[in-house]
């Protein structure tokens, strides 16, 4: 697929995506966001 058309789509659908945002999502999110427990996704390290 052509680089262009790539990012057109992109833009289009990140511009659809924002435009179904509202208060209501955006403080569920964060609220998913702030509980959630990040060290379970992050690797670790391995001992040689």
């Amino acid at each position: 697929m052509d680089p262009k058309l790539t990012i057109l789509f992109m833009l289009i659908s990140c511009v659809i995506g924002l435009s179904h945002l509202s208060e209501e999502n955006l403080g569920r999110l964060r609220r998913q966001l702030v509980t959630r427990n990040w060290r379970e996704y992050v690797p670790s390290r391995l001992r040689i």
